[in-house]
Order: C-alpha cells, then sequence, then structure tokens
C-alpha cells in the first residue's frame, strides 16, 4: 500500500530567488540605474586531488556601453592536507570600453573548516594584472560561509582587495546568494554582489554563475566570480 504524500516543497530554487529578490529591495530604492549584470558559466572537471576550473564571464551594464568585461582561463585547486588548497592559475579578461587587455597570472591559498554543516573558507589571493595601467599586484582575502539545504545551498562571503603596488586599499565586495543542483552535474547560483571602491560609486550586481561537472564527481557548492 503506498503512503500517502504530504504537500511538495517548493522549489529550491524558489528559496534561491526569494533570497535574492529580497536583496535587491533592500538596496534598490536610489539606486537602480547602479545595477549590473555578472554572469558566469563554468566548466568543471577532477583529476585526482585535484579539481580543475575554466570560467567563462561577461559583465554588463544597462546604462552603459557593453559588454564591460569578458574573461576566461583556468585554475587548478589541488587539495593538500590539513584542509589546505593550493590555486594556481591564469585568467585573461577584455576590457573593450577601457581598451584593456589584462592577463591575470594568480595563486591563491585557501584554509577550509566545517563547523557541523557549515562550511567556513579563507581564501587569500595574489594576482598580477598585466596589461592594466601600471601592472599592479593585487592581493585579495575572501571569508566565505556556506550552508548546505537539501540539493541546494546559501552562502555568505566578503572580499576586501589592497593594490600590494601601491599599498592602497582597492575595493571590498560583499556577496549573498543561493543556489541549487538542477542536475547531478549542474549547479545554478545566483547572488548579490555590493562592490564598493577605493574610489567611484558603489555597484550594485545581480550575478548568476552556471556550472557544468564534466566528471563524475559531484559538483562542490563553491561560488565564484573569477576576475
Amino acid at each position: 500500500m503506498k503512503r500517502p504524500r504530504g504537500p511538495r516543497s517548493p522549489s529550491l530554487l524558489r528559496y534561491a530567488t526569494a533570497l535574492i529578490v529580497a536583496l535587491v529591495i533592500a538596496v534598490a530604492p536610489g539606486h537602480a540605474q547602479d545595477f549590473q549584470s555578472w554572469n558566469e558559466v563554468d566548466l568543471a572537471a577532477a583529476w585526482g586531488r585535484i579539481d580543475l576550473l575554466a570560467p567563462f564571464v561577461a559583465r554588463t551594464d544597462p546604462s552603459l556601453p557593453n559588454p564591460q568585461l569578458a574573461a576566461t582561463g583556468l585554475t587548478a585547486d589541488i587539495h593538500l592536507p590539513a584542509r589546505l588548497t593550493l590555486t594556481p592559475g591564469y585568467l585573461f579578461a577584455d576590457l573593450p570600453q577601457a581598451g584593456y587587455l589584462v592577463h591575470l597570472p594568480l595563486i591563491a591559498v585557501t584554509a577550509t573548516l566545517h563547523p557541523g554543516r557549515l562550511t567556513v573558507a579563507d581564501r587569500n589571493r595574489f594576482e598580477k594584472l598585466i596589461g592594466y595601467p601600471g601592472s599592479p599586484v593585487r592581493y585579495r582575502n575572501r571569508l566565505l560561509f556556506d550552508y548546505p539545504i537539501r540539493r541546494a545551498h546559501a552562502f555568505l562571503d566578503d572580499e576586501v582587495m589592497f593594490n600590494l603596488s601601491t599599498g592602497e586599499f582597492n575595493q571590498n565586495r560583499l556577496q549573498a546568494g543561493a543556489g541549487a543542483h538542477l542536475a547531478p552535474r549542474l549547479l545554478l547560483d545566483l547572488y548579490y554582489l555590493r562592490k564598493n571602491p577605493a574610489s567611484g560609486t558603489v555597484t550594485h550586481v545581480l550575478g548568476t554563475t552556471l556550472r557544468f561537472t564534466l566528471t563524475q564527481r559531484t559538483a562542490r557548492f563553491t561560488p565564484t566570480h573569477s576576475p
């Protein structure tokens, strides 16, 4: 005899969408003209203890000529003992409105903790912006909180960036969002990001990250905005 089914729970993506809408409502008054769209498609694959990621990024602004940025590249997460991850990589970014073609070799070290179901990750990333005025070296520190919810997750992170070439604060990025597996190897993240540069106006961002995992390993819940 079949057991009666209870009411179906709302789609997991509804929770993600509701979170993003709530964040937009909270910051939208007086800032509608400042919203940008950051969209990313990732191809991910695992090889032993190494996770490979090829991001394809496009950023647009409805009030300006577009695209603002287009980028791609390759990074490799090498999983080490003591819950550390070493990430070398290379990215290439085209900023057509400014006329810059930027090469970004990078190296990052991430320490991860798992208090209960929560994931806490502290990423320290160094990158050189070759082709950007002055070819500065930039340091980025991101503290991430990620919590799984069945086949979905919610995340919050804050990233501070410093220009090491001048010894000055560069910008801060506060990000919050959620996502879900649309299929075993397909993950969609939706997020709101507030970019606060050292000079200039605050930028509000609505973003998406769609990740295809090409190998059998289950896709990890790791929000990214690569360049």
